[in-house]
């Protein structure tokens, strides 16, 4: 009809958006899934408190001050989990990280049920609790199984001197942290992992107080000296889940 204007394009009410902001708008919300489904602060902190309250294990019992010398540890050990008697372990370290490494991964779970309902997203952390177990029972089954005759063959499994020291449970944690952070997914978990697995391995086959004494570090009871093993990866995972759960807080609370 006479008098009457097409509308402008853009200005209709059919507009359509512009592809390039189609998929500004996609990243953006994939960004926002992304950070909305990290909740891996808390197993960080949790372990490294599981890993600070073994310290008390990991004192070497009845040594004379200034000896330098270890008292052998009888009672029930588990040498993949408790290290190996006489060497610097208590009696029932392994016992302790039986039961720490399954209530830890329980908590856990329970941590990231009650994190999808609060956000909706769901994190497929099934494949970090089944390693995760699967090693600790594998830990904890293997040495008497392999003492079988027809089963002597599992002896091939056995990790070497990873357990010596007692710290095989510190790379139980680092193999589930590491697919943690592949089902995360996230970059940030990956290089955590990767140091702390670094941390560990250090811890299972080198003395770390060594490093302490060339600074100067020279212990009143030398009954301590395996304290900066332990303490070094459960550092790690604290200063990690710290700041961590400093950065994944505003988003929540955004919401």
């Amino acid at each position: 009809m006479e008098g009457m204007q097409e509308p402008a394009p853009g200005h209709g009410p059919a507009a359509a958006p512009e592809p390039a902001e189609l998929l500004g708008e996609l990243r953006l919300l994939r960004r926002r899934t992304r950070v909305a489904r990290h909740a891996y602060w808390f197993p960080l902190v949790l372990f490294g408190v599981l890993i600070c309250a073994s310290a008390p294990f990991y004192i070497q019992p009845g040594v004379p001050a200034g000896s330098g010398q270890v008292a052998a540890v009888t009672g029930p050990s588990m040498p993949l989990l408790g290290g190996f008697s006489g060497f610097l372990v208590g009696r029932y370290l392994g016992y302790y990280w039986l039961t720490a490494l399954f209530a830890g991964l329980f908590l856990t779970l329970l941590w990231y049920r009650r994190h999808a309902r609060q956000v909706g997203l769901a994190t497929p952390a099934r494949g970090y609790i089944i390693t995760s177990a699967v090693l600790t029972v594998l830990a904890f089954l293997l040495p008497p199984l392999s003492q079988v005759r027809w089963l002597r063959w599992l002896q091939v499994l056995w990790p070497g001197d990873l357990v010596i020291r007692g710290t095989f449970p510190f790379l139980i944690i680092a193999a589930g942290l590491c697919v943690l952070a592949r089902a995360e997914p996230s970059r940030a978990l990956a290089v955590i992992a990767l140091i702390y697995t670094a941390a560990a391995l250090l811890a299972s086959l080198y003395n770390v107080e060594n490093v302490l004494f060339r600074l100067g570090w020279n212990p009143s009871q030398w009954r301590l000296t395996s304290l900066p093993g332990v303490l070094l990866p459960a550092l790690v995972l604290l200063v990690a889940g710290v700041s961590a759960f400093a950065v994944q807080r505003p988003h929540r609370t955004a919401r």
